[in-house]
């Protein structure tokens, strides 16, 4: 048997690394700070309901939840719990894993694209946790967060604290920039299509502010505002604890207001309606003109209403889900569950915490014409608060103006865009020098979420972006491009990772690619696999033609990064390029890298890299 044989075998029992740090997966409810029993179910797995139950399952915590749960990319459940844990099960309700906090939760819950789940904590720590339950960072705001944080479409994770700050961060936790209100934030942002970010304050206030964190306007309200969202046609909607919603343009202008009669509890839009709650029970429709479709009166609602196209649903503060006809407001049902927040996952079915520590989920949300069965549910544009089961605040919906115009009234963009159109190399040169400088210096602020577009533009140059004069290609600047993705790996986003493997997978430049290679695990999210699938082949395709040791050593930090972050490696072809390295005709330090990689000491290998 020869040496790669042994190895080989050693990473299979290596293949499912721990995630770092390791998530408890213990019984519920063993936390000594809080409850050590809950209700139901039984420890061993989650209570499924009968045939004539409402009911998929339920799983218990040991405190109550307050915040609503949330629903990953994978369909796994994601509830915060009074007994300090962050709790995961699967789409069937089995526990995967449970994440100790540390400190009682807030109602602060999101999850990203990548499966990262946010959560803030009533002694205002606020952290990320990856896929598998392992702990990524914290970050001390300076108050509690004020409801659940939005995540950008780049990554950006946008949290508001009751002392009336907006704080974003990068994926990784860095801050990227904050903005003081002279009021408490009241409610989680939303985000537009193009990044403009809107939220109240209690100073009786919306604010507009652009994704790189200037104000661009505000509007006095009748009321302290509930959480704004984002109509079909690019409105903002939001409601007041006055008893008023507003219809607000993407400029700043009300289009139309109604009187709902009681303090407004939230507010959902589907393609050709606004739904309306009120905390005393009623409901009001809307167009999207404004003109009354109808009402309705139900229980006290206990969060907002969700809008499935045939249906509207509220949970109600006596435990039950309340259920009416979107087109006339007609009740349809209502069945009996938890006083919680709920939320409505994208199959249809409808989650709730419950204030008897226990997480139930609803069967999908069907109409009663079983010929439509499952029919005209929409996820589009605003069902629900928080937008979507992610409670991402993002909506996809792109306003008529908004941040890219106010884009071109920025003097430091402009200032550096006119770099950049500086004729042949001389312009991108400066660009990167300009940058550099302001990396080195920490003096980046606000500027990073263009520059990192710019950057994004210099990696493709030549590969993705190609300009030829006379059958010649004339930007082929790969010096460049790998300076470019040096910068990308300390200031890009979690969406930056798409240019540099549009970059890499053309690049021709050996220094370049391991730059890119480098890159794209320096910024580590990698929730579909792509990166790790770049990453081997850039690998796999140079090796075959001759050992590149700076590519190696590229491809081993990318893929320790990434494992770091997700919490192991679930792709065999990275392993075997990690074995190939390991044995490989390598220097002692990088064979060294990828052996500790193999055997899932993580935290070691990061640590040592960052020294």
């Amino acid at each position: 048997m020869g040496t790669r044989e042994p190895l080989a075998a050693a990473a299979l029992l290596l293949f499912a690394l721990a995630a770092w740090p390791q998530a408890d997966t213990g019984g519920v409810g063993s936390n000594p700070q809080g409850p050590s029993t809950a209700p139901a179910p039984a420890r061993g797995g989650p209570a499924q309901g009968g045939p004539a139950s409402p009911w998929l399952w339920r799983a218990a915590t040991g405190g109550q939840i307050r915040s609503r749960p949330a629903v990953g990319p994978d369909g796994t459940v994601y509830a915060l719990s009074e007994d300090s844990y962050l709790y995961a099960w699967t789409a069937g309700g089995s526990l995967r894993w449970r994440h100790d906090l540390g400190w009682i939760p807030w109602d602060c819950l999101a999850v990203s694209d990548d499966g990262s789940v946010y959560a803030g904590l009533k002694n205002g720590d606020f952290l990320a946790v990856n896929p598998n339950g392992g702990r990524l960072w914290t970050v001390r705001l300076d108050g509690p967060p004020a409801g659940d944080p939005a995540v950008a479409a780049d990554g950006t994770v946008l949290v508001g604290t009751s002392t009336g700050t907006l704080l974003a961060l990068s994926h990784l936790g860095q801050r990227e920039w904050k903005v003081t209100l002279p009021g408490a934030v009241t409610a989680q942002p939303a985000v537009d299509g193009d990044g403009t970010i809107y939220l109240g304050a209690a100073d009786r206030r919306l604010y507009s502010i652009t994704p790189w964190g200037e104000f661009s306007w505000s509007l006095p309200l009748p009321g302290t505002p509930v959480a704004p969202v984002i109509a079909a046609d690019g409105s903002v909607l939001v409601g007041t604890d006055t008893g008023q919603v507003l219809d607000v343009t993407p400029a700043g202008d009300v289009r139309w207001k109604a009187a709902v009669g009681a303090a407004v509890t939230g507010v959902a839009a589907s393609a050709g309606q606004v739904v309306t709650g009120a905390a005393d029970g009623r409901l009001a429709c809307y167009s999207l003109s404004g003109k009354e479709l109808w009402t309705a009166t139900g229980k006290p609602p206990s969060s907002g209403p969700l809008l499935s196209g045939l249906l509207v649903l509220v949970a109600a503060q006596d435990g039950s889900v309340q259920r009416f006809d979107s087109a006339s407001g007609t009740p349809v049902e209502a069945r009996p569950g938890a006083p919680g927040s709920p939320v409505m996952a994208p199959d249809g079915s409808f989650l709730v915490g419950g204030r008897d520590w226990v997480v139930y989920a609803l069967r999908a949300v069907l109409s009663q014409d079983p010929g439509r069965e499952g029919a005209g549910h929409a996820a589009a544009p605003w069902p629900q608060a928080g937008h979507d089961a992610l409670h991402s605040g993002r909506s996809p919906v792109r306003a008529p103006s908004g941040a890219g115009s106010l884009l071109q009234e920025n003097p430091d963009f402009l200032y550096l865009q006119g770099l950049l159109d500086t004729p042949g190399r001389d312009g991108v040169q400066l660009v990167l020098s300009e940058l550099q400088n302001r990396v080195a210096t920490d003096t980046l602020g606000k500027s990073r979420w263009y520059a990192a577009r710019m950057l994004e533009y210099i990696v493709g140059l030549g590969l993705v972006t190609q300009v030829r004069q006379n059958q010649k290609l004339v930007n082929d600047f790969p010096d460049l491009r790998a300076q470019a993705a040096g910068l990308l790996a300390r200031v890009g986003s979690a969406s930056s990772r798409f240019a540099l493997l549009r970059a890499a997978a053309s690049e021709r430049d050996g220094v370049a690619l391991a730059a890119e290679v480098q890159a794209v695990g320096a910024i580590s999210s990698d929730g579909d696999g792509a990166s790790l699938r770049a990453i081997v082949r850039a690998f796999t395709s140079r090796s075959s033609v001759a050992p590149d040791a700076r590519l190696a050593a590229a491809v081993v930090d990318a893929v320790g990064r990434i494992a770091a972050y997700e919490g192991g490696i679930s792709d065999r072809s990275a392993v075997d390029a990690l074995i190939s390295i390991s044995t490989g005709p390598y220097d002692s330090s990088t064979q060294g890298a990828a052996m500790s990689i193999l055997q899932g000491d993580l935290k070691a290998y990061i640590l040592n890299r960052e020294e």
